[in-house]
């Protein structure tokens, strides 16, 4: 139960969702910063140039990093629709970012999400590792990524949003960088 009451409106950035999530009915307490997340979240889903799977294994890092069951419950439909696999999902709940799970590519981008969650900065094997299988533009997402989901996951940690399992509704949001 959210711990402290939602609006009794939401923020006019909301209309522009498919559902009206209670992460962004919670933060239209502040209507300027509901708008602006909205908007980057949706820059997030729609312009990145990375595959729509590996921004979900990063989503769902960040997630298991910060332990917020919304995102989780959120998102792991998305995950799995996007080519995530049931034991890459159990491995990242497991903070195994090296595991057998994944393949080069995908355990740089899981290891930078979970040390973006624990230290806010990469070391500097992570940041070479993604810079020898991404664009710096993909770096420079997947960083962004991490930072946009930890920021909504003190939200959500934070004052008690309730979950609203609706992340199939989100389907349809795939994002430029396609389902590879």
């Amino acid at each position: 139960m959210a711990r402290i009451p939602y609006p009794e409106r939401p923020a006019d950035g909301v209309a522009k969702l498919p559902v009206p999530l209670n992460a962004f009915r919670m933060l239209s307490h502040a209507p300027p910063l509901t708008d602006s997340a909205i908007d980057l979240g949706l820059a997030v889903l729609r312009e990145s140039t990375l595959p729509v799977r590996l921004r979900e294994l990063v989503v769902m890092a960040v997630a298991s990093g910060t332990r917020c069951e919304y995102e989780s419950v959120q998102h792991r439909p998305i995950a799995l629709n996007s080519g995530v696999t049931p034991a890459q999902l159990a491995a990242i709940a497991e903070r195994r970012p090296g595991g057998p799970e994944f393949d080069a590519t995908e355990s740089a981008a899981v290891t930078a999400a979970f040390e973006l969650v624990a230290g806010h900065t990469l070391t500097e094997g992570t940041l070479s590792a993604l810079r020898a299988r991404f664009t710096d533009r993909q770096v420079v997402e997947i960083v962004t990524t991490a930072g946009y989901y930890v920021m909504l996951a003190g939200l959500m940690n934070g004052l008690g949003v309730d979950v609203d399992p609706s992340g199939e509704r989100f389907l349809g949001l795939s994002g430029a960088g396609g389902d590879g």
